[in-house]
């Protein structure tokens, strides 16, 4: 059976929001710690679950896992006949509770690809998703079944807007 899946996009100017709407801060959460959270009340007792998360960057179009240790700009990007594509050697991280998602995002965002720009001087200037795969267990006619769904939360690397000259930046 297949679940539910979904793909949010941050898009916008450099200094507009966007990490910020998708991370937060510990006083006004962002999109993603609240999502997981509230996926996390939502299980019910008695049905199993299996919740993994992945992160990676994309970086001058390498793409770079924010969870391996020593990752670098090096995986690579396969398209598989039945399930789409995906990313080679991007690691999985199995997460039971709230605090393990909050963990990995704080490691994840620790090694994320940042630069001053002419707008921001701590701007990131890598694309990242965040993807989160909850697996429900259970049995349909007395036979076990998997419902998987995917969420995909992308924070793109911000754009600048050309200034009064005519460069863009």
């Amino acid at each position: 059976y297949a679940g539910f899946n979904m793909c949010v996009f941050a898009y916008g100017q450099t200094g507009s929001g966007k990490t910020f709407t998708m991370m937060g801060n510990e006083a006004d959460r962002g999109l993603i710690p609240r999502i997981c959270e509230t996926l996390f009340q939502k299980m019910v007792e008695g049905i199993k679950y299996r919740v993994e998360v992945s992160y990676l960057e994309i970086y001058n179009e390498r793409v770079k896992d924010l969870l391996a240790k020593n990752s670098t700009h090096n995986l690579k990007v396969r398209e598989h006949p039945t399930t789409g594509p995906y990313v080679q050697d991007l690691s999985k991280h199995l997460v039971g509770e709230y605090r393990d998602i909050l963990r990995l995002m704080e490691q994840g965002n620790d090694l994320r690809t940042t630069a001053s720009t002419n707008m921001n001087d701590t701007a990131s200037r890598s694309h990242a998703i965040f993807t989160i795969t909850f697996v429900q267990a259970g049995m349909v006619e007395g036979l076990p079944m998997e419902t998987e769904s995917k969420i995909h939360l992308v924070d793109l690397a911000g754009s600048e807007r050309a200034n009064a000259t005519g460069a863009t930046g």
